[in-house]
């Protein structure tokens, strides 16, 4: 397994899975090859209990007062379809563990790195490749050929950066813009991405004096650990933008003076006026490295390509289409950043609703991020700015 092949979640755990996030999440737990077996439900709750019941329980409640919830198993479902998904004393694996779960609601597409070689069929299972895979699948090449669309960089806010060359990241923006995606082979080498990288991405990365200015201080900078050999490279200064906004400017969430340690990737839809959609939003472990997301590489022993991970990360990748796919709406779904739109609602902001016209009529259905920083017009680093 190290050689980068399929991690081997067993056939029968794979026969009985529901979807791909289960399968994925298995998959990536099993890649830690943690080979011992644990008892995750304590004896004493009872050695046949839904674990819920079982938590229910242990807080003097009952399940009859417990409205049913997909978060943990359901063993009316279980009886249903035959099989037990539940918790009991005896030991399981951690993947193993992992499956007694149900992710059939599960709106959003894993994103795992695994580290090693990985190369045929799971040359696309990890990395920027599976990220690219997933954007390929929510944005088919009808909806991205044709008319020249119109982009807007890829917003990328991390608290670490690698070691880093000109030609791979204009390759790892390339390969994610929704717009190029599907015209960018990562494994051709004769496709060059040849689009300049300010017009690819913006990087998030707090200046000296935000950090210095923030609650934590200097110390808080620990947060936030960039090598000077790598962040001074010329390529990136034109890259950087500011965490907050300049001067004192939009703070609706009263992140400013907060150091980030979160990593967020975010494509946002060009703007129209007060248009703050997004196209796709990835939350992530992942930094802006190599190590991180992946390097396509040729294999010497084969004549073919790998691609070469050495950390193990995980994120959530959010669209439309997922959001669409999962929760069975009707009508188009427009994901939209908030806060830093100039509203001023003293009123609670629903996270997910009919977007509705003048005329009563509705053909969107919005659901709401809360992002910590502004994604649509963030400062770019000025004279005064230096990188932290």
């Amino acid at each position: 397994t190290k050689s980068g092949g399929d991690y081997n979640a067993s056939a029968a755990a794979a026969a009985k899975s529901t979807c791909t996030f289960e399968n994925d999440l298995a998959d990536y737990m099993a890649s830690y090859d943690y080979n011992t077996r644990q008892s995750w439900c304590a004896p004493t709750l009872g050695g046949s209990m839904d674990i819920r019941e079982a938590r229910l329980k242990r807080f003097g409640q009952s399940m009859d007062s417990q409205s049913s919830s997909t978060a943990y198993p359901s063993q009316k479902a279980a009886n249903a379809n035959g099989t037990s998904r539940i918790l009991t004393s005896q030991e399981l694996s951690l993947p193993d563990l992992i499956r007694q779960y149900d992710y059939s609601s599960a709106y959003a597409v894993l994103i795992p790195s695994v580290p090693g070689y990985h190369q045929g069929m799971a040359i696309h299972k990890y990395g920027y490749l599976k990220l690219r895979r997933e954007i390929m699948d929510a944005f088919p090449s009808s909806q991205t050929l044709g008319e020249k669309k119109k982009k807007s960089p890829i917003v990328c806010q991390i608290s670490s950066l690698g070691s880093l060359q000109e030609k791979w990241l204009r390759k790892f923006f390339s390969a994610l813009d929704y717009t190029s995606t599907h015209t960018t082979n990562p494994l051709d080498e004769n496709c060059m991405a040849t689009t300049p990288l300010q017009s690819l991405t913006k990087i998030i990365w707090p200046t000296t004096d935000e950090i210095r200015g923030s609650v934590e201080g200097v110390a808080g900078g620990g947060s936030v650990p960039g090598r000077e050999k790598n962040l001074q490279k010329p390529f990136l200064k034109p890259l950087y933008h500011r965490w907050s906004k300049r001067d004192g400017g939009e703070d609706p969430f009263l992140t400013a003076r907060h150091i980030p340690h979160i990593k967020t990737v975010v494509q946002p839809s060009p703007s129209f006026g007060d248009d703050r959609s997004i196209e796709w939003l990835l939350l992530s472990s992942h930094n802006l490295s190599k190590a991180a997301w992946g390097q396509v590489q040729n294999n010497k022993r084969t004549g073919g390509k790998d691609c070469f991970i050495a950390h193990w990360e995980l994120g959530v990748m959010f669209s439309p289409a997922t959001l669409l796919e999962v929760c069975g709406m009707t009508k188009p779904v427009r994901i939209l950043s908030i806060g830093y739109d100039g509203a001023k609602d003293n009123g609670t902001i629903s996270l997910c609703d009919d977007d509705v016209d003048d005329d009563g009529s509705s053909d969107f259905i919005n659901v709401r991020v809360p992002l910590p920083y502004d994604v649509h017009t963030p400062d770019a680093y000025n004279g005064r700015d230096d990188y932290w």
